[in-house]
Order: C-alpha cells, then structure tokens, then sequence
C-alpha cells in the first residue's frame, strides 16, 4: 500500500483525549479514507489481534462497496491497546447498540 494515500487517524478521538494521550503517538494508526471515515464513526474497529470488526449497521452492500471484511488485519503495537480497546468499547460498541436497539423497536 502506498502511504501517501493513508490517512492519519486518532484511536481515541482528540475530543475525547487528555493532553498527553493526544500526542501519544500509539493513539494513532494509518488507514485509506474509506477505512478511516468508518472507523471514527465507530462502523469499524479491531481486535486484539488486529482482525478487522465490522458493525451490523453496514449491509452487504456496504461491505462490498466499501472493502470491509472479516478477513482484513493489521498490525497492533501493544501500545495501542489500551486505545484500541477504548474505541471498541466507547465508539464502536455504541453504534452496535444503537443498530440493535433500533431494530427492536422497529
């Protein structure tokens, strides 16, 4: 891939981050536009291991048009954990429960 054309991304969000985390470099990954505009908006995250989790709030469709699977990984420091798990349980934990929530009521 080549990294000209990644984006720079926070795993925490600024907003969200104190001063220190903000300029912690391991609060960071690069990912392609289309992966990084996912991923802040908690329709993405990863695993411990890097495996790629998608929300139920993206169809097929989606997927395909967007390049997400199940299969994607990428390479975690352990420094990163702590951010990592911070957005799985904050951002993309939030956007699977407003999908789910959303269709009980439906």
């Amino acid at each position: 891939m080549d990294e000209r054309l990644l984006v720079a991304s926070h795993i925490k969000p600024w907003s969200k981050s104190n001063n220190r985390e903000r300029l912690d470099v391991n609060n960071g990954l690069l990912l392609c536009p289309n992966h990084d505009a996912l991923f802040d908006k908690g329709h993405i995250s990863f695993e411990k291991d890097g495996l790629l989790l998608i929300s139920n709030s993206l169809d097929k469709y989606s997927k395909i048009f967007l390049n997400t699977n199940e299969t994607m990984k990428i390479d975690l420091k352990v420094e990163q954990q702590k951010y990592m798990k911070w957005h799985r349980d904050n951002l993309f934990k939030i956007m699977n429960n407003t999908i789910i929530n959303k269709l009980a009521i439906e």
